[in-house]
């Protein structure tokens, strides 16, 4: 049966799948969030270490053996209640009385400047282990490729099958440096160990258990937050994270289907070339049979190349093709140099080992 023949009795009864897997990831994470966070954490440390307090006057009407201290309040609020006076002495104008005001001064953080920055420290580690979830330590890029080539033929008596798996991962994940040597995930550890530690201040754990509530934007411009530098910046922080946009950049790509398109066709036309190649086998000593089959070989590549989708011009296949010979005689040419180079240097030994033995047999004779 003749070359043509056998090609088309291959591809008539030629039955193959081309299953294909990919699965693309292009992550591009936007850090700016994390670097306004860090301008911002050394002020509110600072609030923390000298929190804004205001004095609570809490009043109670005592006995007077329990009262501890006498306050120009209490002796107001006596002669504006003659009923707690128990006994009058006209002669000393003293005056007795069975029960007082008494007033108890306590300091607290409860202001609204305090519940400001206590609320803004529980919206920030919110929002960190929200960033940090969705974009985790670097940017990355990732692309996985499966292929499974299954194929069987038949051509005359001769059954023949292919099953050919191929893979390839790129993986590339970019860490970004700052100007003092640190990486993303150095400087995430630090501002959550800030978090964290602010957490321990006594301004977060006593209105923790006061159980106060959490104040909304706006924000009230009090004097505190209009003119306190660093109440300043803790404001321009609750605004960027209440309004919070990511500039994040992500592709992804996931298939998973059986290709019928000119790459399954690619795929044919090899395990046509590997059955050819193949047939080395039926006769390796036939010199003939051999030189049949490469040139069968080289015509059916030269065939695929002309057939297939891919435009191509003369001049530059045969550009191609002389580059491809030249790059052969190279290598050729580097093989025989070397081969060249390892019997002249047995020769060299073989001499002299040769002019040792004929130096002893000599003295041998002498």
């Amino acid at each position: 049966m003749d070359n043509e023949n056998r090609q088309d009795e291959f591809f008539e009864n030629l039955n193959s799948t081309l299953l294909v897997k990919r699965d693309y990831q292009n992550m591009q994470y936007d850090y700016e969030w994390l670097e306004r966070i860090e301008t911002a954490l050394p002020y509110i440390d600072n609030i923390l270490r000298n929190p804004k307090r205001f004095i609570i006057n809490e009043e109670e009407i005592v006995k007077v053996e329990q009262s501890k201290k006498t306050t120009v309040e209490s002796i107001i609020h006596l002669t504006q209640h003659t009923n707690f006076i128990q006994e009058y002495n006209e002669k000393t104008n003293e005056v007795k009385p069975s029960k007082v005001l008494n007033i108890n001064k306590d300091e607290s953080l409860d202001t609204y400047e305090n519940r400001f920055i206590y609320t803004l420290i529980e919206n920030l580690r919110l929002f960190y282990q929200t960033r940090v979830k969705e974009t985790g330590l670097n940017s990355l890029f990732q692309d996985k490729k499966y292929f499974n080539y299954t194929a069987n033929t038949k051509i005359g008596i001769d059954n023949m099958k292919v099953d050919v798996v191929f893979s390839s991962i790129a993986r590339d994940s970019k860490e970004i440096v700052n100007e003092h040597g640190e990486s993303i995930s150095d400087r995430l550890k630090k501002v959550k160990q800030q978090l964290d530690g602010f957490t321990q201040s006594e301004l977060h754990r006593t209105l923790t258990h006061l159980h106060v509530s959490p104040v909304r934007s706006p924000i009230k411009k009090t004097n505190v937050i209009l003119k306190n530098p660093n109440f300043q910046q803790a404001e321009k922080l609750w605004n960027y994270v209440q309004t919070f946009q990511s500039k994040d950049k992500t592709e992804k790509d996931k298939k998973d289907y059986l290709d019928d398109s000119e790459l399954r066709n690619q795929y044919d036309q090899v395990f046509m070339m590997l059955r050819t190649a193949n047939a080395l086998i039926e006769d390796s000593s036939d010199n003939q049979n051999y030189d049949k089959v490469i040139t069968e070989m080289i015509d059916r590549f030269i065939e695929n190349i002309i057939e297939s989708a891919a435009p191509i011009e003369e001049d530059e296949l045969k550009d191609k093709m002389n580059k491809e010979i030249d790059k052969i005689k190279s290598i050729n040419k580097e093989k025989k140099k070397t081969i060249f180079n390892i019997l002249s240097d047995r020769l060299e030994s073989e001499e002299k080992k040769i002019g040792d033995m004929i130096y002893l047999l000599k003295g041998d004779y002498q």
